[in-house]
Order: C-alpha cells, then sequence, then structure tokens
C-alpha cells in the first residue's frame, strides 16, 4: 500500500460519528446536521425539466473538457460576476465532479515530488487540502486565521524559509469556517508573492454566492489578476461548485478556471484520473450557471 496513506488523519465526519454513536437524538423535531453544510433548500424548479429532457445523454462517454456548451454558460457566468474582459471557454474552463474531488487532484498534478516540498493552506482548514499535499508527497504548512486578524491571512507573517519550498498555496475565500472575504488587494498582493516566490494559487471560492444581498459580493482571485495586469491568471486556478450556489450537492458538478498552460496540464491528469461529468448533469449545470434568479433568492432564504 501506499504508505503515505498512514500518514492521513480519520476524516472528520468518521470521528462526529463514532463520538455520536451512544447519543439519542429528540423525537420531537427533525435535526438540521450543521456538521456537514449541507444545503436545506429545495432544488431550483428546472432541475427535473432538464433532467428528463437530457437523459439520452447516458447513451454517451463524457469527454474529460466538458461540452462546449456547458464551458461557453461558465466562462460568460464568470465574465458577468467578475467583471472579465474575456475568459477563454476552450482553454481557460474545465468541468469536474464537484470541487472536493479537483482541489485534491491539483495538488497531485502540480506538486513536484521532491524534498523541502510544502503545500500551503489555512489553519482553520478544509481536511482536503492537508490530504491533498501528503498524498502528492509535500508536507503541509499552515497560515493562520485568527479572530484579532478579523479571520483573513496575514502572509506577511510567513517567514522566508517557510516560502521557500512552498509550491502551491490553498485559499479559500470566503472563508470555510469564518466567512471573512479577502479584498482585492489582498490576493493581489498574493499573486506578487506567488511571482517572487514561484507557486501557483488554488482558490476555493465555493461560497462566492452566499452573502448579504445588501452587500457588495465578494472578489475573486481571477477579478483580481486582470486588473493587476495578469490578463492570462498567469499562476491562478479558481474552484466554483453549484453545491451552495444551487443547493446541488448532489450532482457533483463544479468547475476550474485559471491559466491555459495550467488548465492544459491539469486536463492531461484528469484524462487519466477519468472523472467526468455525465451529459444530463451538464445539462443541469448548463441551465445553473445560467440563472441567476434561484441564486438571489437561495441569498434572500438565508
Amino acid at each position: 500500500m501506499n504508505p503515505r496513506l498512514d500518514r492521513l488523519q480519520p476524516y472528520p465526519f468518521e470521528r462526529l460519528r463514532r463520538l455520536f454513536a451512544d447519543l439519542q437524538p429528540p423525537t420531537d423535531g427533525e435535526p438540521i446536521a450543521l456538521s456537514i453544510g449541507e444545503p436545506r433548500h429545495a432544488l431550483p424548479d428546472f432541475v427535473e425539466p432538464v433532467l428528463r429532457a437530457s437523459l439520452q445523454g447516458f447513451n454517451h462517454y463524457p469527454t474529460t473538457r466538458g461540452e462546449p456548451a456547458l464551458r461557453e454558460t461558465i466562462a460568460a457566468w464568470l465574465q458577468r460576476r467578475f467583471d472579465l474582459a474575456n475568459v477563454d471557454a476552450e482553454r481557460q474552463i474545465l468541468p469536474v465532479s464537484g470541487t472536493r474531488e479537483a482541489l485534491f487532484a491539483i495538488a497531485q498534478a502540480v506538486v513536484a515530488d521532491k524534498p523541502g516540498a510544502r503545500v500551503l493552506m489555512p489553519n482553520p482548514f478544509y481536511q482536503i487540502y492537508e490530504g491533498a499535499a501528503l498524498l502528492a508527497g509535500a508536507e503541509p504548512a499552515f497560515y493562520d486565521l485568527a479572530p484579532e486578524n478579523g479571520y483573513l491571512p496575514d502572509f506577511s507573517a510567513i517567514d522566508a524559509a517557510t516560502w521557500e519550498g512552498v509550491q502551491l498555496v490553498y485559499i479559500c475565500n470566503p472563508g470555510n469556517p469564518a466567512g471573512a472575504c479577502m479584498s482585492e488587494a489582498a490576493m493581489q498582493d498574493l499573486i506578487r508573492l506567488a511571482e517572487r516566490h514561484d507557486f501557483i494559487i488554488a482558490a476555493d471560492e465555493c461560497y462566492s454566492e452566499i452573502y448579504h444581498p445588501d452587500a457588495e459580493p465578494p472578489a475573486g482571485l481571477l477579478g483580481a489578476a486582470a486588473r493587476m495586469g495578469n490578463t492570462t491568471f498567469e499562476r491562478c486556478i479558481v474552484f466554483h461548485s453549484l453545491s451552495k450556489r444551487s443547493n446541488l450537492p448532489g450532482l457533483r458538478s463544479g468547475f476550474v478556471a485559471g491559466n491555459a498552460e495550467l488548465l492544459g496540464s491539469f486536463a492531461l491528469y484528469r484524462t487519466y484520473h477519468g472523472c467526468t461529468l455525465p451529459p444530463p448533469t451538464q445539462a443541469v449545470s448548463r441551465a445553473a450557471w445560467s440563472d441567476e434568479a434561484h441564486v438571489a433568492e437561495n441569498r434572500a432564504l438565508y
């Protein structure tokens, strides 16, 4: 067996199940699982008719890169949402089977397995980041999200010795679990650090559409890059999902977007990895990324 598997921590939900094993929940109400972050709102109305109309798609093998129509829909959404002049649907978009698997896979694709390799991630953190680093042959390193700093990262506090081996930096924006949002200027500072220290930024932006209806939408890494002149998104890759945005966690649908060269290598990795979206899933995804009314309703409910 791969000896790196022995370094993985028990997954939190397994530990939680063990803690709950001897507990008897009350029977006078339906529990809400605060542990897993599962949406409780209804599916968008368009899901069932779109799914029914696309069932014949199960007769076909999906491609790694997904259907052009889905990539074009995602590119148009990114341009609208983050005020981007141009996103190349052919070379800068890759649909994925939920961002959890993609956040793990990116480390396997980009980390060079060599002495001193590090992957930097937030603390507290999504455990996938740590497992991805360990199984890629890198050491996890952490930056604290402290209350005295508004639960925002302070990359200036990281010493030169730590930066030396960093190949990949995970950020989560808005942050999970505290919900703090990095500014566009802060992300631009991180991009400058990436240029200086030669690492890739993986921005987990899965919660980007859950914000107060009266607030400004959270900034995104691609918008930050473009507005500092990095229009090819060098060293930048973002991850988005329909799970929270559209109440569709069971659909297992999201996308990664960013630098074309980076996405090309990631697509090669994923061709062998074998994770693709079934055509009916792509049809529902296309409808979801095309519609903002259900997203606004979802925000209001939250």
